[in-house]
This record gives structure tokens, C-alpha cells and sequence, in this order.
């Protein structure tokens, strides 16, 4: 199966299937927004994101995710700045006593990484120095959902995706030389831990803060990708 005819399918998943970080962040029939921003970190690259996650009824979350290195690494070309888009979704099962500490999902996603140029040169007017990702996928999520006390809920969560990884790289050297241009597929594999920490003010506010800790497993990515570590802090809103 092609990208070509995939990507169609995988559009549908990222924009009506579920979305969200923290399963069972709500409770059942209660819907919410939380605006939420956060570093990722690997020996390779640190990034900064930031997202919005819409859950509706305690079961159903979609959202979407920024990122951007806080150093750019992209070495062929200084000019380039990279940036990454993540929409996506979680949709949480319910079970006959409806789930109130063990949490089932299946999350979907749809990432692409691309550059923009931000000084065009006379011998690059299409952006021929460039690099894109595009990454279609999705897998479960297991979690619990602990009572501390009636201001703090502890989720500990533990979830594996695979991925469908197509890429473009153009290089052009000189002016008149050409350059090099090359493309790929990948399968890619994500295996992920977390404990989100939800902080309850009133009914209807609270904070929540996710550490996670994300193995990257497949052919093409390098050792400094293997290990992720990632925190977001977000604002839960109630509704």
C-alpha cells in the first residue's frame, strides 16, 4: 500500500477519531479544553511545543500539537528552520463499570515534519534545501487512574504506537552542480511511559502536568533518537 493512497484514510483517523495526552483526564459525560505547552528533549534535538486538547464526555479527546527546536539542526543549510504539526486522537473504550481506574484507548496520530526558509537565495526560489517527514500511525494506551485525594489524581499510562514513515530530503550544493535528492519509507515504533499528575482546584479548573519517557525503535533512526523525555504542563477546563 502506498502513501498515496493511505494518506486519505489517515486524514479521516486524525481528524474524527479521539485525541489526548492524559487518558481518563475527565471523568464520564464531563467535557473540557486544555491549552497545554511543554519540552521534549533526546541527545539529538531539544523542542518546544504547545497544544490544545478538546475532550468530549470524558471518552473522546482530539487535539493538536506545535513543535519547533529550540536550536535548529538542521546543518546543510542554516537558513532552514524546522518545524513539526501533530494532530491527533485517543478514543477511550467504556466497560460495563465504566472505567472509573483501569482506562483502555486507542490513540491515532498524523505528524509531519517540514522547514520553511526564511531568506530565499537567487539559487534556491523553490526551497530545494529542505527536509519533510510525514508519519501515519496509531496503537493502544493501558492506564490507571489513582485517588490521592480529592485535589490529586495520579494517571500512570503505558502505550506503543507503529508508525508508516515517508521522507524527502533535497540538497542542492551549487548553483549549476545539482545536488542530491533522496526519499524513503520506514516502519517506526514507539513505546512510551508516563504518570500525568491532575491538580484539582474547583469543579471546574485544575492544572496537570505529564512526564514521559518514549523509546524510538525502527530503521533510519539514529541512537540519539532512541531515548525521549518529554514534560507538558496544561490549564483543565471543565464543562
Amino acid at each position: 500500500m502506498t502513501f498515496k493512497r493511505i494518506i486519505p484514510f489517515a486524514m479521516v483517523l486524525a481528524t474524527a477519531l479521539p485525541v489526548l495526552s492524559q487518558v481518563q483526564l475527565y471523568e464520564a459525560e464531563v467535557s473540557g479544553l486544555v491549552p497545554y505547552f511543554g519540552v521534549n528533549w533526546n541527545s539529538g534535538i531539544t523542542e518546544a511545543t504547545a497544544g490544545l486538547e478538546y475532550t468530549i464526555d470524558g471518552r473522546t479527546t482530539l487535539g493538536f500539537n506545535y513543535a519547533m527546536p529550540l536550536k535548529d539542526t538542521i546543518s546543510f543549510d542554516p537558513q532552514l528552520k524546522a518545524y513539526e504539526i501533530n494532530p491527533y486522537g485517543i478514543f477511550e473504550f467504556i466497560e460495563p463499570d465504566n472505567l472509573k481506574t483501569f482506562s483502555f484507548a486507542l490513540r491515532a496520530d498524523f505528524i509531519h515534519e517540514d522547514s520553511r526558509k526564511t531568506n530565499k537565495t537567487v539559487d534556491d526560489t523553490a526551497k530545494l534545501n529542505s527536509f519533510s517527514r510525514t508519519q501515519i500511525g496509531g496503537g493502544p494506551i493501558f492506564a490507571l487512574r489513582i485517588f490521592n485525594s480529592d485535589k490529586l489524581v495520579m494517571i500512570p499510562a503505558a502505550g506503543y504506537e507503529f508508525f508508516y514513515v515517508t521522507y524527502q530530503r533535497n540538497e542542492l550544493t551549487n548553483l549549476g552542480t545539482g545536488g542530491t535528492f533522496t526519499e524513503g519509507d520506514y516502519l517506526w515504533h514507539d513505546v512510551t511511559g508516563s504518570c500525568a499528575f491532575h491538580f484539582i482546584f474547583n469543579e471546574f479548573n485544575g492544572l496537570t502536568i505529564e512526564p514521559k519517557v518514549t523509546a524510538k525503535l525502527g530503521k533510519g533512526r539514529s541512537s540519539k533518537d532512541l531515548i525521549n523525555v518529554s514534560t507538558t504542563i496544561g490549564y483543565v477546563l471543565a464543562f
